[in-house]
């Protein structure tokens, strides 16, 4: 069920954007269908983390109340089991690419390296949110209704440099999902190095630090009253 609900959810958009809308032209010169598995793969993990992730110190109280059990471990274990589901869809998605005649290119090297930003930017998400979700339902709410609005507003379905607003694309570059997304996209088609795009790099690690500070502090302040409030 892991895998298969996400092959069913880039069907449903493959087939709304190129049969329904007719809007899946060829990007880069590969077919719209392999432009969008290579980037909603990456949010796959992302949407679960973002989720579930929020909620796994909640889900795991057990481990908190009835046990002396290192609380800041619970988010990386998640983000852990999380990530090899994502790491089967991505050989599925090298496999569709050399199925279809697009082999791997060199550009692939790098394909770990964003694959680690993902897997570091999620998990530092889960040590800031969980630690606050599991002393506030009202917390886990609130980022529920945020994530389907992340999605539309992140490039995942469409592409942010085709974009004429500058101003409106300068900040989706802040976004630390579209950046992976993209990231993920110069390895399969765009063929961009990392490090041709300095400017989003250090945006990326700006975000990054950010987020495992705002982490450390969640954990600091909740840690006390976790299991009573549990």
């Amino acid at each position: 069920m892991a895998v298969i609900k996400p092959l069913v959810t880039i069907f449903v958009y493959w087939f709304a954007f190129s049969i329904g809308l007719r809007k899946g032209g060829d990007i880069a010169g590969y077919p719209f269908v392999l432009w969008l598995i290579c980037g909603i793969v990456p949010w796959f993990y992302m949407s679960e983390m973002l989720t579930l992730g929020t909620e796994c110190i909640l889900r795991n109280r057990y481990l908190v109340t009835k046990m002396k059990y290192p609380v800041s471990t619970i988010p990386t274990f998640t983000s852990i089991s999380k990530f090899s589901v994502h790491l089967i869809l991505l050989i599925l998605t090298i496999l569709i690419f050399i199925l279809t005649g697009h082999m791997p290119t060199v550009y692939m090297v790098q394909l770990p390296f964003y694959m680690l930003c993902n897997f570091l930017f999620f998990t530092g998400w889960a040590l800031f949110a969980a630690p606050i979700a599991a002393i506030s339902t009202d917390f886990s709410n609130l980022v529920k209704s945020f994530v389907t609005a992340v999605f539309w507003l992140s490039g995942i379905l469409w592409e942010v440099d085709s974009m004429h607003n500058k101003l409106a694309h300068q900040l989706l570059m802040l976004n630390p999902v579209t950046f992976i997304c993209n990231g993920y996209r110069n390895c399969f088609v765009y063929q961009t190095w990392f490090f041709e795009q300095p400017k989003r790099l250090l945006y990326f690690a700006v975000a990054l630090v950010l987020i495992y500070a705002l982490g450390f502090w969640s954990y600091r302040r909740t840690r006390s009253e976790m299991a009573d409030v549990l």
